[in-house]
This record gives structure tokens, C-alpha cells and sequence, in this order.
């Protein structure tokens, strides 16, 4: 397949729900295994200002009309302080309705996004991926979910953040889940290390509240 390189033909994609659910583009998927190394303790504050400088970027290229349509959130273990993990972030926007404005596609595109296809659940749920150049991140991938607000795994990142930020049993469930799902990474196996995690009993929870099912298959 030919990878989606402008944001008009992203939109076009998007807004055509039968090319949107077989689109996918990989090639933004690899990548050096010394990228996916765990961090025992991350750069919290550095990566959370990261976060915000891409929030900015893309808030700059939008209306006010466009601004007013969704919310953004820091989501993911970059967003949780003292949490270990990868070093590559995760933000969503949420979207009250869909699909988004082709201006606001083109504000993602214009900041180095690539579009990927959409999630494993839904068509609900759109993921972009940048290859981060230079600084602390270099090479590193940013993850944007561009979703709604009343999906299901949407609110299931949202919860995860604020009871491991609330929470300490939350916290230390998660992070031991973490951990032991590390060794996955060890052996080059990030697909393996994102099933692990799924140890997790706030994890398991939280996907019983939402009624979330796991397909292994999909599971990106």
C-alpha cells in the first residue's frame, strides 16, 4: 500500500469508513530495539513539557472553532509521575463528535504526524504517529490518538492516568505490572510487553467497567 502522505488524503480516508477500516500504514512502526528500552525512572517534567510544546504546535495551525471541538490530554505511562516505561509519549484529543475538520487533520499533518489507520476497536479511534528529531527524545515515536470522549479505551487511558495519580495501590499495581512485563522488552518483544501489562488488575478493572475485549491480533 501506498503510505497517506498529504492531510487531504488523510481526510478523504477518514471521512470514507470503508477505506478507513482496511487503511493501515506500518511504516511508521519500526524502529531500533534501543528505542523501546524500559526506564526505570523517566524524565518526567521534560517529557510532559515535550507533550505541550506539540499541543501548542498544533493548537497554532486551528480556528477558534476548531480549538473548541475537543480537548487534549497527556495520556500513558510519560503522564503518570514516577511511573517507569518507554520513552515515547502518548497524547489524545478528544472529540465530543466525528470526524474531525479537515483543518485540524491538516494542523497534525503540518506538525510531522503520519496517519496510521485506525485503532484495533474502532474507526472511532485514529492513530498518528512522529518520529521525534533531536533532543532528549531523538528518535523516538509520539503516539496521538485522535478519538472521542465517549469511547470506551479513551476513558480507560484517562482513568488509568488519574487513579495511578491518585491512587498509591493503583500506582504500585501498575507499575509491578510494568516491570515484570519489561522482560518482554529485554527479548525484543514489544507486542509481547503490551499483552503483559494487561497483568494488571486495575488494568482488568477498568476494561471490565468500559467492556473492553482484548483481540489479541489487533492489539497495536
Amino acid at each position: 500500500m501506498t503510505s497517506v502522505i498529504t492531510a487531504e488524503d488523510v481526510y478523504n480516508i477518514i471521512a470514507d469508513q470503508e477505506r478507513l477500516k482496511s487503511y493501515k500504514d506500518l511504516s511508521m512502526m519500526g524502529g531500533g530495539n534501543d528505542k523501546n528500552k524500559f526506564h526505570m525512572e523517566l524524565p518526567f517534567d521534560d517529557i510532559k513539557a515535550f507533550v505541550e510544546e506539540e499541543r501548542d504546535k498544533i493548537l497554532s495551525g486551528l480556528t477558534d472553532k476548531d480549538k473548541e471541538q475537543f480537548v487534549w490530554e497527556h495520556v500513558g505511562s510519560t503522564a503518570i509521575k514516577g511511573m517507569p516505561g518507554t520513552m515515547h509519549p502518548d497524547a489524545m484529543m478528544l472529540f465530543r463528535e466525528f470526524p474531525p475538520s479537515q483543518s485540524t487533520v491538516s494542523a497534525i499533518i503540518d506538525n510531522g504526524f503520519r496517519f496510521m489507520g485506525p485503532g484495533p476497536f474502532s474507526t472511532d479511534d485514529l492513530w498518528f504517529f512522529k518520529t521525534i528529531s533531536g533532543g532528549f527524545l531523538d528518535g523516538h515515536k509520539m503516539k496521538l490518538h485522535v478519538t472521542l470522549e465517549s469511547f470506551g479505551p479513551s476513558k480507560l487511558l484517562l482513568e488509568t492516568k488519574r487513579m495511578c495519580n491518585e491512587e498509591p495501590w493503583a500506582f504500585e499495581d501498575y507499575k509491578n505490572a510494568k516491570v515484570e512485563a519489561a522482560k518482554k522488552l529485554e527479548e525484543g518483544d514489544m507486542m509481547g510487553y503490551k499483552m503483559a501489562k494487561g497483568s494488571s488488575k486495575l488494568l482488568q478493572q477498568l476494561e471490565a467497567k468500559y467492556g473492553i475485549k482484548k483481540n489479541v491480533k489487533n492489539v497495536s
